[in-house]
């Protein structure tokens, strides 16, 4: 009996692409009736669910890659409710995964690093108790009384980001790959421009690259219509801005200049030119301080880089800022701070934006005391957003902007939402960070140093600007915690390394490390 069962069950060999055939079909036939009334939440439940299911085995193996370079791109599916950035539905997708692989791997271990995990818990702790116990935490896009959840989303997505990024070890022999997919996903703002640049030509781009927020920061400053002659192209500044990072990390500021290899220095005036191209002053400002951090992490201001470059600032300056009218209006927008001859649009443009910031400021100032000791946060009840608009459609131009939490400076986004609390654990934070990265440009990898300098150097430049020029709390902690998952990923945790032996004056070279 038992050799006939196995006679029967060897005789029965169906061929793998009969099987596949044979589940596709009927699964096919089953999305079609579903898809063919698509606006049924019913129907749409079920074609998503069916969907996750089909991409389980390629998000197990590409979930980690895929969040390294969704994580600064311009994607964002706006066929979903609320239209989510997709680094964010990554994040949250890929801490499920990691936490699986964990429970079923014992290898599988995260690179916990105690001293930034203990300051980004805590944070998020007082953001979501601030939140439950004020308006509470609430979706509009899922019919909730509350406004304001989408910085909760973002905010929660960074935190569940950065365990992802630590969830595993990056070899040494992928940094380089990673590393350009962390910074070059930025590059993808270009086709958002050109989606909504193109009249319309391109919708299906829509369907990912979404060409509202261009719209938006196309919205010249001051009254309105009084600069409607210039466009500022936001998107622009993320696409510079990553191309320029991506180059000072893989070749630092001294292979940049390497005349013998002019293409890496085309490459960076490329990045530059987009960002000017986008009318952000905060662009130049964010991206010159982070040169001169790097300048000095790099040693070069012991070399005669410094009196070259120098000379060369001095001179450019010298030809560009007094003829700089003839420039297009939106790069003098962006250089308008420099002292140079400007179209007095760019100026009015820049003046009447700083006199917006400024008087947002004084109204906002006393109520910075109130919220000490108890944020407001995030949420926004229905009853004072509807009043906000009414108001804002009459008289306050500011209102709606100050409700939101948009204050356009750092130290308000902390004060104002989450008061002492948020802020102390917001500066543990950004402490326990600074240490960590100096720890690894100081003592890591020497295969990975020149990497190492240029996430310090971000880091402690986006802290300067976060707190002195312009910040927000519940965009910037993606960039804050992306570069130290990075970080953490490459370099390891917990690991006090030294030094085999000092490095000899006037000589530069790579020392050897040992773990301690």
């Amino acid at each position: 009996m038992v050799c006939f069962s196995g006679a029967m069950a060897n005789a029965i060999n169906i061929p793998k692409t009969h099987l596949i055939v044979g589940l596709s079909l009927p699964l096919a036939v089953l999305l079609g009736y579903f898809v063919a009334e698509p606006m049924n939440l019913g129907s749409m439940a079920v074609v998503v669910f069916v969907l996750v299911v089909l991409a389980i085995p390629l998000m197990l193996r590409w979930y980690y890659p895929l969040l390294l370079l969704c994580w600064n791109a311009a994607i964002a599916p706006t066929f979903l409710p609320g239209q989510p950035r997709l680094w964010a539905m990554l994040a949250f997708i890929g801490l499920l995964f990691a936490v699986l692989g964990r429970a079923i791997n014992r290898n599988a271990r995260f690179v916990i690093e105690p001293s930034v995990a203990k300051p980004l818990v805590v944070l998020t702790g007082v953001v979501v108790i601030t939140g439950l116990l004020t308006n509470g935490i609430g979706f509009r896009m899922l019919s909730s009384g509350t406004y304001g959840g989408k910085h909760y989303f973002y905010f929660l997505a960074a935190v569940a980001g950065y365990f992802v990024f630590t969830s595993r070890r990056i070899p040494p022999e992928r940094a380089g790959f990673y590393v350009a997919m962390y910074f070059l996903g930025g590059l993808t703002y270009v086709v958002s421009v050109f989606a909504g640049l193109s009249a319309g030509r391109y919708t299906y781009l829509w369907l990912l690259f979404p060409p509202a927020n261009m719209a938006r920061e196309g919205i010249t400053s001051g009254p309105p219509g009084a600069f409607d002659s210039m466009l500022r192209l936001g998107q622009l500044a993320m696409a510079g801005g990553g191309l320029y990072v991506y180059l000072l990390a893989r070749f630092g500021i001294r292979g940049v200049l390497d005349l013998t290899r002019p293409w890496r220095l085309l490459l960076l005036c490329l990045g530059l030119a987009l960002g000017l191209m986008s009318g952000f002053r905060s662009f130049l400002v964010l991206l010159a301080m982070m040169f001169a951090i790097l300048f000095f992490l790099e040693g070069l201001h012991r070399t005669r880089y410094l009196p070259i470059l120098l000379g060369v600032m001095l001179l450019g300056s010298a030809v560009v800022l007094p003829q700089a009218d003839k420039l297009p209006l939106v790069v003098q927008r962006t250089l308008s701070f420099l002292p140079g001859k400007f179209d007095y649009l760019a100026r009015a443009s820049s003046a009447a934006s700083t006199e917006w910031r400024v008087t947002m400021w004084k109204q906002v100032l006393p109520e910075v005391p109130k919220c000490l000791f108890r944020g407001r946060g995030w949420g926004i009840g229905a009853r004072d957003f509807f009043a906000t608009v009414e108001l804002t459609d009459r008289a306050d131009m500011l209102a709606g902007t100050i409700l939101v939490g948009n204050f356009h400076s750092g130290p308000l986004s902390l004060l104002i939402p989450f008061g002492l609390y948020g802020t102390i654990a917001f500066l543990w934070f950004l402490w326990a960070g600074l240490r960590v990265l100096h720890r690894n440009w100081k003592f890591g990898s020497p295969a990975l140093h020149r990497l190492n300098t240029l996430l310090l150097a971000a880091f402690a430049a986006q802290a300067v600007f976060f707190f002195f020029v312009f910040g927000s709390l519940e965009t910037d902690i993606a960039g804050f915690v992306g570069l130290l998952g990075l970080s953490t990923a490459l370099n390891g945790a917990g690991a006090a390394s030294v030094p085999v032996e000092p490095a000899a004056a006037g000589v530069e070279f790579e020392t050897e490390y040992i773990k301690a």
